[in-house]
Order: structure tokens, then C-alpha cells, then sequence
């Protein structure tokens, strides 16, 4: 896993990166930091999710809320393209609280899945290199 690091840039300015070497690492900082945004982040008003960047030097990148209504976005470096999670299309409407993927916005219900199931797709993906197949992706938007 020499390749592999995490990316956030919580204040707009600061980024922070960190090397991974371990899924059982990366599963722990990502609690950890989930546990910290929380903290910092959601003592009033409407609900903002961090996400954090994992990355694969020239391969790509997936980005996951730290939440458990989770949201995968999929950046291949190489081709140049972007995937969405897609958990169940026939949810509708938008969720109550703003994901905070550069700028923090509302997002369509149809792309949630589960954190559990977000993390263990994140997990394949490191080690095959290959989205997982567990979760359904879209290039639509909603």
C-alpha cells in the first residue's frame, strides 16, 4: 500500500495529507476523523458531512462521507472520468444535512449507502484497484 494516502482539506485552506499503509489503519483514521468533524462541526444548525479523499497515486481516487448515510464519489485519474454511489434510485428528494465535498451542498437520497457498505467498498477498491461490484455506480446526476 505505498501508494495510498488520505486527502482533506476541512477549512478551505489547510490541506492535510497522510500515508496509509494498512485497511485497518485507514479504517481507524477515517473513525477517527469522523468522530472529530462531528465534534467541530455540528454543534448548531444544519448537519455538514466531511468527506475525505483516499487516493491512489496514478490510478484515481474515491471520495466517502464520513457518515452513515454515505456517499462515494470515484475520480479515474487516467480516463478522466467521475462515478457517484447510486444506493437505491427510487429514494427521492434531498438530504437534510449539506456534504461537504469541496463545497458543502445538499445531495440527492438516491446516492446514499451505507457507511459500512461505502468502507468496504473503498477497501476493495485499494486492493483490486477495480470499483466494487456490491455497490451500483452512476455517471448521472440527479
Amino acid at each position: 500500500m505505498d501508494d495510498v494516502k488520505i486527502e482533506y482539506c476541512w477549512d478551505g485552506y489547510n490541506c492535510i495529507e497522510e500515508k496509509i499503509t494498512s485497511l485497518e489503519q485507514l479504517e481507524m483514521r477515517l473513525n477517527e476523523l469522523k468522530k472529530t468533524w462531528a465534534v467541530e462541526h455540528n454543534s448548531s444548525g444544519l448537519k455538514r458531512i466531511a468527506t475525505v479523499d483516499v487516493v491512489i497515486e496514478n490510478v484515481g481516487r474515491i471520495s466517502i462521507s464520513l457518515d452513515e448515510k454515505c456517499i462515494l464519489i470515484f475520480y479515474d485519474e487516467v480516463e478522466d472520468y467521475f462515478l457517484t454511489s447510486l444506493g437505491n434510485p427510487s429514494f427521492g428528494g434531498y438530504t437534510e444535512a449539506l456534504y461537504d465535498f469541496g463545497q458543502p451542498a445538499e445531495s440527492s437520497n438516491q446516492y446514499i449507502v451505507s457507511y459500512k457498505d461505502g468502507l468496504d467498498a473503498l477497501k476493495e477498491w485499494i486492493v483490486t484497484k477495480k470499483l466494487s461490484r456490491r455497490i451500483e455506480w452512476t455517471d448521472e446526476i440527479f
